[in-house]
């Protein structure tokens, strides 16, 4: 039931292009989330995350990830997000694409056998092309419906 490369694969650039439209098609990047980020922010975030497929990878096997908890991520994001405050609506949909583009890219190169080792990080157990999957597919597209979904639509 793993995730094939190739499906992960086509997955994160279906999660970069589903995102990049979620941000293009949101017009009010200010609009105040449920928590403390804007529709803006989050795009950011993706924006930022986009691209880093082949530096978490790495670490997938050491176990170090599982030493960083949640202060030191929200600690990360914040960072990364206002790394990007500068980058106009285009620029960030851009980093979007491309970002998800080369993690993709990257996936590509990676045999299926070491995907399908199973590793632990943090709460999860499960074979990395998972662990990636919810990273580069689940994520990218949970915060884009969160930064675009204006309920209840009237």
């Amino acid at each position: 039931m793993t995730i094939s490369r190739a499906d992960l694969a086509a997955g994160i650039r279906f999660a970069g292009q589903r995102a990049a439209a979620a941000a293009s098609y949101t017009k009010d990047w200010d609009h105040q989330l449920g928590h403390q980020w804007t529709s803006g922010a989050a795009f950011r975030h993706v924006a930022a995350t986009a691209g880093g497929a082949a530096g978490i990878y790495g670490a997938l096997d050491s176990g170090m990830l599982s030493g960083i908890g949640v202060p030191q991520i929200a600690q990360m994001n914040d960072k990364a997000i206002s790394e990007m405050a500068g980058k106009s609506r285009d620029e960030v949909i851009k980093a979007i694409v491309d970002g998800h583009e080369a993690s993709a890219a990257f996936v590509e190169t990676l045999a299926e056998d070491d995907l399908a080792k199973v590793v632990t990080l943090g709460g999860y157990e499960m074979p990395k092309a998972e662990i990636m999957a919810q990273i580069w597919i689940h994520h990218a597209i949970a915060h884009a419906y969160e930064a675009s979904a204006r309920w209840p639509i009237q």
